[in-house]
């Protein structure tokens, strides 16, 4: 298995340390917050009843933020 160096700061590191499991590595840890994560925005697709407009808005919005380039298709890659 490959592995990756991050960086990350002092402050977020003691953080991850008090949510880390027993005998749970980092990557374990990071795997198990990004479970959460997906099945939190799984549970949240479809709540709310917008119409197209508003629905044109938001991905106007998350299509032309900064950094990663999202569509409608990579949510799929979510799941």
């Amino acid at each position: 298995m490959t592995s990756k160096n991050i960086s990350i700061t002092k402050d977020v590191y003691n953080k991850l340390l008090k949510i880390k499991l027993e005998n749970e590595s980092f990557s374990e840890l990071f795997l198990r917050l990004l479970k959460i994560q997906k099945n939190t925005l799984e549970k949240s697709f479809g709540a709310w009843d917008l119409s197209e407009e508003e629905e044109k808005e938001i991905w106007v919005e998350i299509s032309t933020r900064n950094g990663r380039s999202w569509n409608k298709s990579n949510v799929e890659d979510l799941k």
